[in-house]
């Protein structure tokens, strides 16, 4: 039986794009952040489905058409999202909308950019750290299998002149590497704009919908240990979540309760699930402030 696949992290990226977005003008983080963005795989939202309506024959090969999720900003420019975790592409769900997600390294990305014109590169954790990667350095480091020390340095659009010779020269390196930053900035202002944007004219609807609460009760009906469970958004160093105050019996596996919520649940929630004991700290306000969503039935069967 083949084991399961690995979940996606990229922890040395995330470390990187961290770093590089503190000072964009230190050409050691932004190398740090560039081998790290070669070096990792991606998770890419996309609605996968049949090429043809027509059933296939047994044997028969399926041809398959993928459609990517695309991003415009305000000036019209379309970027390709990609996400570094399963955490980050929750931010990217809206509620009822499903996708398929596809892993892709940096290769596959290049190929997608190359092959579509329209496209001026690729964002990073758009709903998060928001770091881009614009065309020139994805076809560049693309160009050369992904060998950072080979890609030569992006010329600029037009030449500079000396004026003394009239020679056309080419711009220096401290001043490509400003232009590209300038890129990158105004990228992902563009992005915060937007965001902020959505933020002020969508209204904002509770994570907790009706689907989540009817998956939860399913799920803990199956934990018998369970009591009583309460649920909320919270926020915690700028990221939301829900929290999940269980209350059950003494002798109960609450780690392994809490792993089998979020496990089954985590397709019906935008948000990351983090389950608590109801006694914890961390649960008083909500369990005083609430009305527990889940109550176990003293009779009946289940």
């Amino acid at each position: 039986m083949p084991e399961p696949m690995k979940p996606i992290t990229n922890p040395v990226l995330v470390d990187a794009m961290a770093k590089f977005k503190l000072d964009l003008t230190n050409r050691e983080n932004e190398k740090a952040f560039l081998e790290a963005a070669v070096d990792a795989k991606y998770l890419i939202p996309a609605l996968v489905e049949r090429a043809s309506d027509e059933e296939p024959k047994p044997g028969e090969q399926v041809k398959m058409r993928v459609a990517f999720q695309i991003m415009t900003n305000q000036q019209g420019e379309q970027f390709m999202p990609a996400f570094t975790d399963e955490i980050e592409i929750r931010k990217n769900r809206k509620p009822g909308e499903t996708f398929q997600i596809i892993v892709m390294n940096f290769m596959d990305l290049y190929q997608f950019v190359k092959n579509n014109e329209k496209i001026g590169g690729v964002v990073i954790n758009p709903f998060g750290s928001a770091l881009c990667l614009i065309r020139p350095q994805v076809i560049a480091i693309g160009d050369r299998g992904g060998d950072l020390s080979s890609v030569p340095t992006p010329p600029a659009p037009r030449p500079v002149h000396d004026h003394e010779n009239q020679i056309p020269t080419g711009p220096s390196a401290e001043e490509i590497q400003a232009a590209q930053q300038d890129v990158i900035r105004q990228a992902m202002a563009d992005l915060e704009a937007k965001k902020a944007a959505e933020a002020d004219t969508e209204p904002e609807t509770s994570p907790v919908t009706d689907d989540l609460i009817d998956a939860l009760k399913a799920c803990l009906k199956k934990q018998k240990a369970v009591k009583k469970a309460y649920i909320r958004p919270e926020t915690e160093s700028g990221e939301r979540y829900l929290l999940v105050a269980l209350e059950a019996d003494e002798n109960a596996d609450l780690k392994a309760v809490g792993e089998a919520v979020s496990t089954g649940c985590a397709d019906y929630s935008d948000l990351p699930l983090e389950c608590v004991p109801a006694s914890s700290i961390r649960a008083k306000a909500l369990v005083a402030e609430e009305k527990p969503f889940y109550e176990k039935k003293r009779f009946g069967f289940f």
